[in-house]
């Protein structure tokens, strides 16, 4: 019996568009230098946002990743490498954070990087790798909601964001997504005047 109380509209404002690139080079006293690369992207009630999710997983979800494919295993460019949203009930941002390998400057990291994220925007992604992806996301899905704690916190979360139902519709919005939408949203995302470049060096004494 907890009474209802009504909780005020919060109209923060939102952040301007981004219109030239942003770079920062910072030193400390770390053992090696990083790379970050950090991309506008929208909030979770956008169609996109599953677009956004599924191309994070397609550069650095497992070994047979891109990002770790080619960088990492092929190139050996990176040391290790990631990709991940932080898209939620606001606007957020594309990650991208590495360590480059042995010798391999951040001039050369960014360049790789780069590299595959004109890829996504020049080539649409084979359908049989963007299938992998999604059969991973549904598995873990499936498997995450047989613990009861999970679908209590996933439930929580829907209804914060409308209605606790929608977590039954979550795997088809990610089924929907086309190789075409995937291209699409990495032209108008990964342009170099909507990112945030940051070079951690490693201080030199």
């Amino acid at each position: 019996p907890i009474p209802r109380r009504e909780v005020p509209q919060r109209n923060l404002p939102q952040e301007p568009e981004q219109t030239e690139e942003r770079r920062l080079t910072v030193e400390r006293n770390v053992p090696i230098d990083s790379l970050f690369m950090a991309y506008h992207m929208c909030s979770h009630d956008h169609p996109d946002y599953y677009a956004f999710d599924i191309l994070s997983d397609l550069l650095s979800n497992g070994r047979s990743s891109r990002l770790n494919q080619r960088l990492v295993q092929q190139k050996q460019l990176f040391s290790s490498i990631d990709a991940y949203i932080s898209g939620s009930v606001d606007a957020g941002l594309f990650h991208i954070s590495g360590k480059p390998a042995a010798g391999v400057s951040l001039e050369q990291a960014e360049a790789a990087v780069r590299e595959e994220l004109e890829r996504l925007q020049q080539e649409p992604v084979d359908e049989q790798e963007l299938e992998k992806v999604k059969n991973k996301f549904e598995s873990t899905q499936i498997f995450g909601n047989i613990n009861y704690l999970n679908v209590a916190t996933n439930l929580a979360w829907y209804e914060l964001l409308g209605r606790a139902e929608d977590m039954e519709k979550e795997v088809d919005r990610y089924r929907a997504v086309t190789a075409g939408q995937l291209q699409k949203v990495a032209q108008s995302a990964f342009r170099k005047e909507n990112g945030v470049i940051l070079y951690y060096k490693k201080q030199i004494s």
